[in-house]
């Protein structure tokens, strides 16, 4: 725990014996609290300050939580050493508050899953057997390309600090978009509209961890590991949609990265042109995850996944007209800051 201090119309000698009353309260309220919590890195400032008015002394707090959470408390006493124990003792409420909560966020998002696993293996058993065994059937031939697509979005999502790390997994939201697509596939239906409908069901899943995530304001469980740091997962991302298309050998040069029609051998020499265009694409994937959630979704199937308007339109429950707007949104946000890295656009 480190406490920082600022003071407004306070005699000296008053601030040099503010630090010492204020501590041996923290100590003996909070300290313990934080350290059981593994929050005893937790920095608190406190502003103190002497009103002319009313001649009390006011301290503001504000401590910085795990979690993405300010606590503040405010207190006025006229004996500095009833203000340090008064400060202190409120902080500790609303600091425990805040971990009680944290604690629960993890139990209540597992409750909610798997309430939601049990309501759709109850539609599933429901429904014809034939039907459901179809269903399996055709699901299973497109199951590597939906992780794949859960893999890209979680990645993203993390990246950005929209969802903690190790929650939810790839094999939660596949498991939840598959169950969806049984529950609601019809017999006969399309391969491709299947597939169309688990992409459909797999950002209904992932939307739902996102409104939660958001309820606790992006906060992380406490009972979780702590999270990689932001940029480690999103450089992580992109050596993955790397080696989607290029399996190591040895070693690795900026040749491989390229498409085949670029380079025409591995040994030959980049022209400054190709290195620039595979600096673009580098550069473009990281950018990513700085779009609005809704573009970036129908920017990738649009131009990663290679699929047409009409189809993301269904993906994302939408209409074409929009998903044109989006893609279009997200290629100026993308060309503009390859502009501002001082990359060229590759279709310009």
């Amino acid at each position: 725990m480190k406490v920082r201090y600022a003071y407004q119309d306070v005699d000296p000698a008053v601030a040099e014996q503010w630090p010492q009353l204020f501590e041996k309260s923290l100590e003996r309220e909070v300290a313990p609290l934080l350290e059981k919590n593994k929050a005893d890195e937790t920095v608190i400032y406190v502003t103190l300050s002497k009103s002319k008015r009313d001649g009390k002394f006011h301290a503001s707090v504000h401590a910085y939580l795990p979690g993405k959470k300010i606590v503040a408390v405010k207190s006025a006493q006229a004996v500095l050493d009833s203000l340090a124990g008064k400060i202190a003792k409120t902080l500790f409420r609303e600091v425990k508050k805040h971990f009680d909560r944290l604690r629960g966020q993890s139990i209540y998002k597992r409750k909610a899953r798997r309430h939601q696993l049990r309501q759709l293996k109850a539609a599933i058993a429901s429904r014809p057997q034939d039907t459901v065994s179809e269903a399996e059937e055709v699901i299973t031939r497109f199951l590597d390309q939906l992780k794949a697509v859960a893999r890209r979005e979680l990645a993203y999502l993390r990246a950005s600090g929209d969802l903690p790390a190790d929650y939810p997994t790839v094999e939660d939201v596949v498991d939840e978009a598959v169950a969806a697509t049984l529950a609601e596939r019809e017999k006969g239906m399309s391969p491709e509209y299947t597939y169309r409908l688990l992409l459909k069901n797999l950002f209904k899943a992932i939307d739902r961890e996102l409104a939660v995530a958001r309820q606790y304001g992006t906060a992380i469980p406490i009972d979780m590991p702590m999270p990689p740091d932001a940029k480690d997962q999103s450089e992580q991302m992109v050596e993955e949609e790397f080696y989607e298309y290029y399996q190591p050998d040895d070693s690795v040069s900026l040749a491989d990265v390229l498409p085949a029609e670029a380079v025409e051998t591995p040994e030959e020499e980049l022209s400054e042109a190709e290195l620039e265009t595979a600096s673009e694409g580098a550069y473009k994937l990281d950018v990513m995850k700085d779009l609005p959630i809704q573009w970036r979704r129908a920017y990738q199937l649009v131009h990663t996944d290679s699929m047409s308007k009409g189809d993301v339109a269904v993906i994302l429950n939408t209409t074409e007209t929009h998903v044109e707007y989006l893609v279009g949104q997200a290629d100026s946000f993308v060309r503009a800051r390859l502009e501002d890295a001082g990359l060229k656009s590759q279709d310009e």
